[in-house]
């Protein structure tokens, strides 16, 4: 072969890895666009009619927008496979196997859509089931959503050096922002019209585990950051992080910032990246907000602890204290009984569920059983204990590949992987669906570590080419 025909193929494969660069950027910014969701809680649009569901409910544009973002995320992931395909077919570098090892923990989420499309066919009320019914607004359809939004981050968390960084920094930027505004709304004692207090969280529960991720995200920044300008804004943005957290007296999310100080404190004294002067201003910050909240009597979190103690003994010991109950939408009562109800209706069907998007007068087994507000027995209820069990089983698969690449994991996989483990933890307490799911699909793709160690062996193994090479080269040298 001439050199002529060497430097045509050459600039052929340069212009092919041009073009995937710059679907991936294309991916990245369609990310982005369901990243920034969290900003229609700012604007005033209302709700529209969902007619594909013969008008039984309304949606707000915010899910409109979400569907949107998907639609297009479709479309941008198909092009980026389609172009990375050809590229390595070109090239002749198509390796089956180590591509089915590398993307090995996504065989559990095939498994969940095909088991979840079984549910939705075996469901009472199908059409409620493919499109969604209700204010959560989850059929298949929005499972399929959900799909893209995980394998879109996923495909662009290494394709891109910065897309870690720079989605974990428009996520905090974009909660302080939030945060900022409600507390000026907060001390202007300004009415919020009842489009805006829907937005695009519906409920400060679904608000609350925003918040859980944001607080969570904005204190790890301040332990961990770099640079000067993030460690300044990040401790400006605490504050009014964790203020809003508590103000919003959502029990669950407060469990899950406190679950991610605990792990960041734990993850970053392993990897030995932990700054203890700043770890002690982020808890004096947060501690210092706390104090002043509970004092000025705005919320009572310490009270609402005291009754979850008090649910958790009567769970305990039923014939102490009755069997739990209460207040469905008081922190701290009432999830017991709501779970005890849900896992009646999961007993009645184990392998299939129910159907999505089924409560109230639509749930055959309970006609009058709300959400269970514990995402992990909603999601057995709505597609069976299969289904959970997958769902369970990625996410322990997530966690042992992040103890594995400890040794190698930078400070952004630190915030990121504390983030996702603060959304896991307020997933017991309540569920977030549409309105929040999609940022913890986000972090949990961004955050999977590659397997079994890849990149750190062959640094290794670098380096000791590199030395063997040197050695070899002195040893000449002497002779």
């Amino acid at each position: 072969m001439s050199g002529m025909e060497i430097g045509a193929i050459n600039k052929r494969g340069q212009k092919f890895d041009v073009l995937q660069r710059r679907v991936a950027y294309v991916l990245f910014a369609g990310v982005m666009m369901v990243l920034l969701q969290a900003f229609f809680c700012l604007t005033l649009v209302g709700k529209v009619t969902n007619t594909v569901s013969n008008g039984s409910h309304f949606m707000n544009y915010s899910q409109l927008y979400f569907k949107f973002c998907s639609m297009l995320l479709t479309v941008f992931l198909l092009t980026y496979y389609i172009v990375k395909i050809c590229i390595k077919a070109g090239q002749r570098k198509i390796n089956i196997g180590k591509f089915t090892q590398d993307n090995l923990i996504l065989l559990p989420f095939a498994f969940m859509l095909i088991w979840a499309l079984i549910s939705t066919f075996k469901s009472p009320y199908f059409e409620k089931s493919m499109y969604g019914a209700g204010y959560i607004n989850e059929g298949y359809f929005t499972v399929l959503q959900y799909a893209v939004v995980f394998l879109s981050a996923y495909a662009i968390r290494d394709e891109i050096k910065w897309a870690k960084e720079a989605m974990l920094w428009s996520f905090i930027i974009m909660a302080g922002i939030i945060c900022i505004v409600f507390v000026g709304i907060e001390i202007t004692n300004y009415k919020i019209p009842t489009s805006l207090k829907s937005g695009v969280f519906n409920n400060s529960n679904h608000y609350g585990y925003f918040l859980a991720m944001s607080t969570t995200a904005t204190f790890g920044a301040l332990v961990y950051a770099k640079r000067k300008w993030q460690i300044f804004l990040s401790a400006i943005l605490l504050p009014f992080n964790v203020f809003n957290l508590l103000a919003c007296d959502t029990l669950g999310a407060n469990i899950a910032y406190i679950g991610g100080i605990v792990f960041i404190i734990s993850s970053g004294f392993i990897t030995k990246k932990l700054d203890w002067k700043r770890l002690l201003i982020a808890c004096v910050l947060s501690g210092v907000i706390n104090l002043i909240v509970e004092v000025s009597g705005r919320t009572n979190m310490w009270a609402s602890y005291i009754q979850l103690f008090k649910d958790i003994k009567r769970v305990i010991a039923p014939g102490e204290g009755g069997t739990g109950g209460g207040n469905n939408n008081s922190a701290g009562t009432g999830r017991f009984g709501l779970w005890k109800r849900t896992i009646a209706v999961i007993k009645q069907v184990p392998w299939f569920g129910k159907g999505l998007d089924l409560y109230h007068g639509n749930n055959i087994y309970d006609t009058s059983l709300d959400v269970s507000h514990n995402e992990y027995i909603t999601m057995a209820s709505n597609i069976g204990i299969p289904g959970v069990i997958m769902y369970l089983g990625t996410v322990v698969w997530w966690f042992v590949r992040a103890v594995r690449a400890r040794k190698i994991l930078a400070v952004n996989d630190l915030t990121l992987l504390a983030v996702t483990f603060a959304y896991l933890i307020s997933a017991i307490f309540g569920n977030s669906f549409t309105y929040t799911y999609p940022y913890l699909l986000i972090f949990l793709a961004l955050s999977i570590q590659k397997p079994q160690n890849q990149q750190y062996r062959y640094e290794k193994l670098q380096e000791l080419n590199s030395y063997n090479a040197l050695f070899a080269q002195t040893a000449k040298a002497e002779n």
